[in-house]
């Protein structure tokens, strides 16, 4: 028997499937908008003629207006999850420090791919700080400069992969068009990256839900060092109204070649250079840059403190777990390149290597035995602003030691 209302919920939902307006159908039918408007709201039924240019014009049978049945599965709302390319082995890197979210963000995407080649005794990939390490010197986080990147950072990151990326800005696309491109580029079997501009969580997204209304991925976060170590792709996280941030979208597509690991140390390591011999400030906030400039800027910051016989140390977190971790860093990292470059003049790298692991013991002792140390005076507060402008200087004359030694390394 047939069922006005049900006939009319149907044309509405072909026509609405196939982005047609009452309009649109009574032009292509030759009638009137109020016509199509009746059989949808189950007041009349279209004539045995109509229905068949119903039918053709919606792509369907006349059976399929006039007996609907479940909704097509276009309509239907599943999950649409990547698996990771290879295996991955549990964590076995350090949670702390881990604060830089970028680096980690590609580390789980080179893992997620399948492209690490260590392997363990399972063949899962190693999951460690390797990658951590040399991700956070091609992109020149760890030297200190992670304010005003480009597109061309994050290109030059992927590089080592085999990968590109394509960036799009929330303002420059309509809510549906930026779905669609993550739907689209998930669909393809590629993540995509969610790099929001203010202060909030990256999210690497594997899959997708709700037609990509709701993303399925991991996220990351300058700063959280048990965050930036999560490598699970196995318990995803659920990123609802993420299209609603301002925020770019970084399409992980195939590259065109493979960069050398090698040649992207050497381009890092002479990079890394140039910023840490950085001494003209080019920021407005005075601990904001990279160089040696910081560390002179930072004593000035201390000294105004107590030239203001301010009670609290304002200027020192988090900034000094900052400079730790980009110290640390600096030195894994040229580790790695006694490993990777050929030819290296050794004894220039240890000698380097050496400078930075005693400016992180000196760190490490002020972050254990004078950071806890809550001044309650003034004249507390103005000494142990003193000891932090010592430790600055004794670091500083120590990395310039260390810059000088990879001074020969750079003029090759």
């Amino acid at each position: 028997m047939l069922d006005n209302v049900k006939t009319g919920e149907q044309i509405a939902r072909l026509r609405k499937n196939r982005g047609l307006t009452q309009e649109d159908v009574a032009g292509r039918l030759c009638i009137s908008p109020q016509a199509v408007s009746k059989w949808e709201n189950g007041h009349t039924m279209p004539e045995l003629s109509v229905l068949v240019e119903l039918a053709k014009l919606f792509n369907c049978t006349v059976d399929g207006i006039l007996f609907p049945n479940v909704p097509p599965a276009a309509n239907a709302n599943f999950e649409q999850i990547l698996l990771p390319y290879a295996p991955i082995g549990d964590f076995a890197g350090r949670r702390w420090p881990r604060s830089m979210g970028k680096p980690a963000v590609l580390s789980a995407l080179k893992l997620f791919m399948g492209l690490e080649k260590r392997r363990d005794s399972m063949n899962r990939q190693i999951n460690d700080d390797a990658e951590y390490i040399l991700q956070g010197a091609f992109s020149g986080i760890c030297f200190g400069y992670s304010w005003g990147e480009t597109d061309a950072a994050w290109q030059n990151c992927l590089g080592v992969y085999g990968l590109t990326g394509e960036t799009h800005s929330r303002r420059d696309c309509s809510e549906e068009e930026y779905i669609a491109l993550a739907v689209d580029n998930i669909s393809s079997g590629y993540p995509v990256v969610v790099l929001p501009e203010e202060y909030a969580d990256m999210i690497l997204a594997t899959g997708f839900s709700h037609r990509g209304k709701v993303l399925k991925g991991i996220s990351f976060l300058d700063g959280d060092d048990d965050k930036n170590s999560v490598m699970s792709f196995g318990q995803l996280q659920s990123f609802s109204q993420w299209y609603e941030r301002n925020a770019e979208l970084l399409l992980i597509k195939p590259g065109q070649k493979i960069d050398s690991v090698a040649d992207k140390c050497r381009e890092a390591l002479e990079k890394g250079y140039s910023l840490l011999s950085n001494t003209v400030h080019r920021f407005d906030e005075p601990l904001v840059g990279y160089g040696l400039v910081i560390y002179d800027n930072w004593c000035e910051e201390l000294r105004e403190e107590n030239r203001r016989e301010l009670a609290t140390i304002e200027c020192m977190f988090p900034h000094i777990f900052i400079h730790y971790e980009g110290k640390l860093r600096i030195k894994e990292f040229l580790e790695l390149c006694m490993h990777t470059l050929e030819n290296v003049e050794e004894r220039a790298f240890l000698t380097a290597i050496s400078k930075y692991e005693e400016m992180l013991a000196i760190c490490e002792k002020c972050l254990h035995e004078i950071l806890p140390k809550t001044p309650s005076t003034v004249e507390e507060a103005t000494s142990q602003r003193q000891a932090y402008i010592g430790i600055l200087q004794r670091c500083r004359g120590l990395e310039e030691e260390a810059l000088s030694a990879l001074e020969p390394v750079m003029a090759r």
